[in-house]
């Protein structure tokens, strides 16, 4: 079993992963430690249940020891959890997400923090030029289910509003997750189109949890009118994912 996991993800990855996917390791933004810590998550080779009693042969549960549900796999504390969804899985979504909306308030002149990480977001901006909203419920004259995408950009002078979705899925599902967004919010750009007599676009900024990015992510984030470097939204990134790994994995 060793055997299959060794290299696993890198079988389960490279179809969909752009080059940019092993930027991070090459810039110097994350700690030695740090790197070689993702890299064992990488390679599933941290001490989680399903590896002591699968592989070490040690007695005890497979299952993962915070929503008792899956067995404890990386991919599964990192992804799947639902006792981590609400509140670990936000907060490292709302980090990548924020680094996005940092990098538009430079796009649109408009005053940010000197570093990304100490960037505020507001959950409407407005200037002569540009309205930012920031997780916010868009109202509609027909039901839509899905109205809440996290940034929409209303660019006044080019008439047009950008509907930008962010997601930290795992690696394995980025250019999965990259389709469902834009499915997810086509009712909505077609009533905002309609409403408030804008063209409109739905961009996914997808990065996978362990640092993959699918290979539309550069193009994207130009279309959102973003220059934020994709090794920031890896670290953003996986910088959570080694938050969220040494919480569970300390927990004994």
């Amino acid at each position: 079993m060793t055997k299959l996991l060794h290299g696993q993800f890198l079988r389960q990855t490279q179809q969909i992963a752009d080059s940019k996917s092993w930027a991070w390791l090459t810039t110097g933004g994350l700690k030695k430690e740090t790197e070689g810590f993702l890299m064992a998550a990488q390679d599933q080779a941290l001490r989680t249940n399903a590896i002591k009693v699968k592989i070490d042969k040690q007695e005890g549960e497979a299952m993962c020891r915070m929503c008792k549900n899956r067995e404890e796999t990386v991919t599964h504390i990192i992804s799947e959890c639902s006792k981590l969804a609400q509140l670990e899985y936000k907060k490292r979504h709302d980090k990548v997400a924020g680094a996005v909306h940092w990098s538009l308030c430079e796009t649109y002149h408009i005053k940010r923090s000197e570093q990304w990480y100490q960037h505020t977001t507001e959950p409407v901006i407005e200037t002569e030029n540009v309205k930012i909203l920031w997780d916010m419920n868009i109202q509609t004259d027909h039901v839509i289910e899905h109205r809440r995408p996290d940034i929409v950009v209303v660019d006044k002078d080019n008439k047009r509003a950008l509907l930008i979705d962010i997601a930290v899925p795992a690696d394995a599902r980025v250019d999965e997750k990259e389709q469902e967004k834009m499915d997810r919010y086509q009712d909505l750009a077609r009533e905002l189109k309609w409403l408030w007599k804008v063209e409109t676009k739905v961009i996914p900024i997808v990065v996978g949890a362990l640092g993959t990015v699918p290979k539309g992510l550069e193009k994207n984030l130009e279309k959102a009118g973003s220059n934020v470097a994709v090794e920031l939204l890896q670290k953003a990134a996986l910088l959570g994912t080694s938050r969220i790994l040494r919480r569970v994995l300390d927990s004994d």
